[in-house]
C-alpha cells in the first residue's frame, strides 16, 4: 500500500465513533456537495456535520473542492483499486 494511503488509514484508526461514521459517508460517495452533504449527514443523526467534516479536512482525509467535499486523492485512488475498506469503518 502506498506510504500516503498508510498514514492516513492510521489516521482512521484514531477516530471517533461519530468522525468514522462521516468518514464513511464519504468512502461510499466519493464526493458530494456541501449542502446535500450536511443534509444527510443531519438525517443521519450526525450533530453539528460541519465541524466534524472540518476536522477530518484538517487530518487529510477530506478535500474541501469548490461547493463540495471529497475523499483525499490517496483514499479516493485505494477505493478505485481495491474498494471500500469496510473493515476500517466498523
Amino acid at each position: 500500500m502506498d506510504e500516503r494511503v498508510d498514514k492516513l488509514f492510521s489516521l482512521v484508526e484514531s477516530l471517533g465513533r461519530v468522525e468514522k461514521r462521516v468518514l464513511k459517508y464519504f468512502f461510499e460517495n466519493i464526493s458530494v456537495g456541501e449542502i446535500k452533504a450536511v443534509e444527510e449527514l443531519r438525517h443521519q443523526g450526525v450533530e453539528e456535520p460541519e465541524e466534524v467534516i472540518a476536522r477530518l479536512v484538517d487530518l487529510g482525509l477530506l478535500e474541501e473542492g469548490v461547493g463540495c467535499y471529497n475523499l483525499a486523492e490517496p483514499l479516493r485512488e485505494y477505493v478505485r483499486k481495491r474498494g471500500v475498506p469496510r473493515e476500517l469503518l466498523v
